[in-house]
């Protein structure tokens, strides 16, 4: 049960370990978030697309809350919740966009984040790349989905999650841009979208998707 009362207990380290930085914690979360979101859909809607990226930050990841030995620990709802209780009961939104504007997103930001401030960098959920610098300019190369799908690969459009305080940026591109760049948002034709047609009204909040993750690790059927 995911109940309030519920409580999980076990080895946590195949989600975190102890020595994860912030960083790393955050995105093996946004990584966990994706894969729950997709589990779920396919057991609700057989046939979606899957999602294929998270934009998450590592802001909301409350690391301080870890205090515990992962390898035998107890989860309560009340810890499960305070771990990201800024995020855990925001709407999630499914949002299709070519791929390399995906790349362009996940691109921009590391350069910000390297050249202006690390409090404005996206932890990507979902997706692997490697960081380097080409003559000095910061680079993301060698992107892959978790499941080993190279960027070649992936289809023209392709499906991402963001919560309800991620979300509203990628309508603004275009403004934070000035003008350079046009809003990303569409649907799987291509179509610009407005945000509340890509509600995803029925699927679990972050924290439910947490909370289906650890009844599986508790070797449980998830309720949601």
């Amino acid at each position: 049960s995911s109940g309030i009362n519920a409580e999980y207990g076990g080895n946590l380290t195949s989600l975190l370990t102890n020595d994860m930085s912030h960083e790393k914690m955050s995105v093996a979360f946004a990584n966990m978030l994706v894969s729950e979101f997709n589990i779920w859909q396919e057991k609700v809607k057989p046939g979606s697309d899957p999602v294929i990226a998270t934009f998450w930050n590592r802001e909301f990841f409350e690391i301080d809350e870890i205090t515990h030995n992962l390898e035998d620990v107890t989860i309560t709802y009340d810890d499960a919740y305070n771990l990201i209780f800024f995020t855990a009961l925001k709407d999630h939104y499914g949002i299709y966009m070519k791929k390399e504007e995906l790349y362009y997103i996940l691109q921009g930001t590391f350069i910000v984040a390297n050249l202006i401030s690390p409090l404005l960098f996206i932890d990507a959920g979902g997706i692997t790349y490697k960081e380097t610098r080409y003559f000095g300019v910061p680079v993301i190369t060698d992107l892959k989905t978790i499941g080993g799908v190279a960027y070649e690969d992936w289809p023209p459009m392709v499906r991402v999650l963001a919560n309800s305080i991620s979300a509203p940026y990628l309508w603004k591109i275009n403004k934070f841009s000035k003008g350079l760049l046009h809003n990303f948002p569409k649907d799987k034709n291509g179509n610009l979208v407005k945000i509340d047609d890509c509600l995803e009204p029925d699927s679990p909040k972050e924290l439910g998707l947490f909370l289906n993750y650890l009844e599986r690790q508790n070797g449980q059927v998830p309720s949601s």
